[in-house]
């Protein structure tokens, strides 16, 4: 007869599996809240059960850190992204070190799978000490209730959005010149569900029967004080700008925010034109480099476009132990850091980064028209 296999076998770091999937929800409802899971349904689902890793012990799933990664186009160049969350561990299971391992096992197994960055959804000490930092040169813009006519054109309407619409909405979004190469799943999964978990819906915008633009607007709670978030948007800018003031005046809001990215000098430029002034602002959660040379090597054609062909080829990338240098020519510009490469590559509202490039002689003259690059927003992919 043979023998059961011993269930310290079962134990240790790996991938959740199908039939753990009721205890690792258990887990995330315990530290999180009572069904997280079930408004992530684009991480917690059979398919990304090989993203999901949890440290098991004597056959219980006690803690646990999941990502979901997808292709990004950064001006037309392809990246590949993790997005991390749901990072929990039992409080009795505390203080054994088990989401460092966690981290250090999901950089791994994230590394093997081609992906250049990783996007964080918070912050800890513990994401710092491997490399995370806020980046990015965004903005944020609000708009009161008081403006809502302002922002209210006649040009355009809004309508609820189905799941008929999948197909228009991706056509849409495929023309943002920084997006996710998101599959009709993460679309789906916007029209009428949880986002940055946030109840949310989506609206396309119209001009007469013609779709340009669309918006997933957060749903407002009563504890929101009726404050929300244009969770995502694509589309023609005016479009966009024109019917705020419609998703004020739908839900009776009081304040409506809206990130706008550092690159979107269109969409920056509608907004004060009509009075607004934003705010500095990071990208979302923070930022952690996983392939440093791989990364830069596929925005080489981006880097081409802003320095021409000869001062774009003679870049050359590597990471050296824990630095990470760029040459050109003679000079080099060097990271001290994982943290410090995403500050480079990113950007910073501090611009820290300047330092290094002012470092690096003729290096840093031709990487300071190359960079930053700007990210992309969550939007719908986050988790």
């Amino acid at each position: 007869m043979p023998r059961e296999p011993e269930a310290s076998w079962e134990n240790g770091i790996r991938s959740v599996r199908r039939d753990e999937m009721g205890r690792l929800r258990q887990l995330l409802d315990n530290v999180f809240f009572e069904g997280l899971a079930d408004i992530q349904p684009h991480a917690f689902n059979d398919d990304n059960m090989h993203n999901l890793r949890v440290v098991v012990e004597n056959g219980e799933v006690v803690s646990h850190i999941g990502t979901i990664r997808r292709n990004i186009s950064i001006m037309g160049c392809t990246l590949r992204v993790a997005s991390l969350g749901g990072v929990a561990t039992y409080e009795a299971h505390r203080g054994k070190g088990h989401a460092t391992a966690l981290l250090r096992d999901t950089m791994r197994h994230c590394r093997k799978d081609g992906v250049d960055y990783i996007m964080v959804s918070g912050y800890r000490n513990m994401y710092h000490r491997y490399g995370c930092r806020y980046v990015g040169r965004d903005w944020m813009f609000q708009i009161a209730r008081e403006r809502a006519n302002d922002f209210d054109d006649t040009t355009w309407t809004i309508a609820q959005a189905s799941k008929a619409d999948i197909e228009t909405i991706g056509a849409i979004y495929q023309r943002e010149p920084v997006r996710w190469l998101r599959p009709p799943s993460d679309i789906a999964f916007g029209i009428d569900g949880w986002v940055q978990n946030r109840p949310a819906k989506t609206y396309l915008i119209h001009r007469g029967n013609q779709p340009v633009a669309f918006g997933v607007i957060q749903q407002a709670r009563e504890r929101d004080a009726g404050q929300v978030y244009l969770l995502d948007y694509a589309g023609e800018r005016s479009a966009i700008v024109g019917a705020l003031g419609k998703f004020i005046e739908k839900q009776q809001l009081n304040r409506l925010s809206l990130h706008v990215k550092g690159f979107d000098t269109v969409l920056r430029g509608l907004l004060e034109a009509r009075g607004l002034t934003g705010e500095p602002a990071n990208l979302p959660g923070t930022t952690m480099i996983i392939h440093f040379e791989q990364l830069l090597e596929k925005m080489r054609p981006y880097f081409v476009e802003r320095v021409g062909e000869h001062a774009a080829r003679g870049l050359v990338f590597r990471e050296d132990g824990d630095e990470y240098h760029i040459y050109y020519g003679g000079d080099r510009v060097v990271a001290e850091s994982r943290g410090a490469a995403a500050q480079l590559i990113f950007g910073t509202l501090e611009e820290s980064e300047n330092a290094m490039l002012d470092a690096g002689g003729l290096a840093g003259e031709v990487l300071r028209a190359c960079l930053p690059i700007p990210g992309v927003w969550y939007g719908v992919n986050h988790l």
